[in-house]
């Protein structure tokens, strides 16, 4: 009984083993779940990562694009005015200064300078030269003050320009804009007190008063142009109006004529009509006449 006894424990404990490696053998592949989790999360994660990825370099295109545009813009703008801040600075600094007579400088320092201009400064009345004075000192306030805003600035050379054009009949030219352009510069930097170096105050006046005498001359030139338009049409029309009297009066005369041939009473009653219409002068119509 005893054998039998421990038989029997043998083979429960064998079996008991069995069933246990057994389980343990089917389990094993269970075993493997967590690292297909793993890789699962793995997958997922370098799937946000790269998501993240692409969205942060669109963010980083965009970004790219907006300082790219911004840079462009600070280009463009930076482009558009000819003359540094800085130097606008010293203009406008300089013109704090007393200068209600700098016109009647300028054009002093011009005269003295160019014999051309000579020629034409002599044949001004005293009207005209406190005009010419009056007109470059307010062109110089008005641009000093607005220097910032080009313009503007072209705006109001290209009218002092266009009223230049009066003058024409008194010997101006064109290139007697040099001659202000130069005592202006000069005078300009006798209005610095000596507070900047001669250089800076040099550069700074030269590449304004370049800029502004540009525009007048294309203020001169397109004057120049919208009078000469003017002429022509005014011409034209004259001319059509000329016209238009010389045929009827032609056309007059031949009537006359006519009526005053025998037999042509008719045609006479047929444009009686048209004498009265087109002839100018009613001293010129005549009644037909019956008589043979």
């Amino acid at each position: 009984m005893g054998g039998e006894g421990s038989k029997i424990r043998r083979s429960k404990s064998t079996g008991i083993k069995k069933s246990a490696n057994r389980t343990t053998q089917h389990n094993t592949p269970s075993k493997t779940k967590p690292t297909g989790c793993t890789d699962n999360l793995l997958n997922v994660d370098f799937g946000i990562r790269a998501g993240n990825s692409s969205k942060s370099s669109q963010e980083l295109n965009i970004n790219r694009s907006r300082s790219g545009s911004i840079c462009s813009s600070r280009s463009v703008s930076k482009q558009k005015h000819p003359i540094p801040i800085r130097d606008r600075n010293l203009i406008q600094s300089c013109f704090q200064n007393p200068h209600e007579i700098i016109g009647h400088k300028i054009l002093q320092r011009a005269y003295e300078k160019r014999n051309g201009f000579a020629n034409f400064y002599a044949k001004l009345s005293s009207d005209e030269k406190d005009d010419i004075e009056e007109g470059i000192k307010v062109l110089l306030k008005k641009t000093v003050a607005n220097i910032n805003f080009m313009d503007e600035v072209q705006r109001l050379a290209e009218e002092f320009g266009g009223k230049h054009v009066k003058f024409r009949v008194l010997g101006f030219k064109p290139e007697f804009f040099g001659a202000y352009a130069d005592a202006t510069i000069t005078e300009c930097i006798f209005l610095d007190n000596a507070m900047h170096p001669t250089h800076q105050t040099l550069t700074a006046f030269s590449s304004f008063i370049t800029v502004v005498y540009s525009s007048v001359r294309d203020g001169f030139y397109e004057e120049m142009r919208r009078m000469r338009r003017a002429s022509n049409s005014f011409s034209t029309g004259s001319n059509s109006s000329y016209m238009k009297k010389t045929i009827s009066g032609d056309l007059g005369t031949d009537l006359l004529q006519r009526s005053a041939s025998p037999g042509n009473e008719s045609r006479v009653s047929d444009f009686s009509a048209v004498i009265v219409i087109t002839a100018d002068n009613d001293s010129l119509l005549k009644e037909p006449s019956n008589d043979p």
